[in-house]
């Protein structure tokens, strides 16, 4: 089983190696153009706004790099036009988010390990045109291309961990914006989704000093809470769960036939919390999805990709598609579901 295990893991990190290899490449990174300072952007149906904590070289092709600086929070607007991804940084969030279409949901997205800049762009590209949202993309660095993948595992998990103290200035903005009821936000849901290593971020987050919006008497100001295929121990997760006081609702996917965790789960010595959960340690203020039968053994089964053959049934689609436009998943349509997917099976 360990060489298993090991066969598996390196399969998997040699595939993911040569994608990225296209996504860093001279051609890939030439749809890409930071756009001067006196540029301003001229209106697209295709538009995405990033919040990246990695360092910026403006004179260079490749000028968003791989490596984190934990010093300041930057803000890009990116609108493609004619195949090119037009990237305008911005002072600050409010002044990104008035570009965007408005009256659409958002969705704020952490994405796991193995992610540059570009990759990134698609990510959060695909997930607005399938679900017609507005997607805020916190950008981290989860790779370095010039790492060997035992190397970027750790560098991902560290990275993650560093980044939760800006993530949660990210989230205070938000809700300041509530607060204040900024015109970007106005009439809208906003849910947060954090993908496998993305959810270090979360549990990193939850584990420090519980004031500002991890207070216990905080207004919630996030609608939905998703915990996707999480990279993180699934021991004493509830611990940190249950002090979750800004959401309205928190869902926890799970499968435990997921390769990539598995390898995680080898890797760390840690059943993760993306694999199966026990009853006795679940968290009583989340709900439990269960993506055994129909995800198979794919990790990132929340939407559709281009290059995978797997592709999400109806009413996975129906699920995921409320859940990104802020919609609570009641008892009955969670029958629903389990009636239309019958393999999908959900509890509390």
């Amino acid at each position: 089983m360990k060489r298993l295990l090991t066969g598996i893991i390196l399969l998997l990190a040699c595939a993911a190696q040569a994608q990225l290899s296209n996504y860093n490449s001279q051609a890939y990174w030439s749809r890409f153009a930071l756009q001067a300072g006196h540029q301003h952007p001229t209106g697209s149906d295709t538009s995405l706004v990033f919040v990246s904590n990695r360092f910026i070289h403006p004179d260079s092709l490749r000028f968003v790099d791989e490596f984190l600086d934990t010093t300041a929070l930057k803000f890009f607007f990116l609108e493609k036009q004619q195949g090119t991804w037009k990237v305008y940084q911005e002072p600050t969030l409010a002044e990104a988010m008035e570009h965007m279409p408005i009256r659409r949901d958002i969705v704020v997205y952490a994405e796991g390990m193995g992610k540059i800049f570009t990759s990134n762009v698609e990510r959060a590209q695909l997930m607005s045109a399938q679900y017609g949202v507005n997607v805020v993309m916190f950008d981290y660095a989860s790779i370095n291309t010039t790492y060997k993948p035992s190397k970027n595992f750790r560098f991902a998990r560290q990275n993650a961990k560093l980044s939760a103290s800006q993530y949660r200035e990210l989230l205070t903005m938000i809700k300041t914006a509530r607060d204040n009821q900024e015109p970007w936000i106005q009439d809208v849901s906003v849910s947060t989704f954090y993908h496998s290593m993305g959810n270090i971020i979360l549990e990193q987050m939850m584990k420090g000093t519980p004031d500002g919006i991890l207070a216990k008497d905080v207004q919630p100001f996030v609608d939905n809470l998703i915990i996707n295929a999480a990279c993180v121990p699934m021991k004493r997760h509830a611990r940190w769960v249950e002090n979750i006081h800004f959401a309205k609702n928190i869902y926890v996917h799970y499968n435990k036939r997921d390769l990539q965790l598995k390898g995680a789960h080898f890797l760390t010595f840690r059943r993760q919390l993306g694999e199966k959960v026990t009853r006795r340690q679940r968290a009583g203020n989340a709900q439990y999805v269960n993506f055994l039968e129909v995800a198979r053994w794919k990790h990132s089964y929340f939407m559709n990709f281009p290059y995978n053959d797997y592709r999400l049934n109806p009413a996975m689609v129906a699920y995921f598609t409320r859940l990104f436009n802020g919609q609570g998943i009641t008892a009955g349509e969670l029958t629903a579901l389990q009636a239309s997917a019958p393999a999908a099976t959900v509890s509390n």
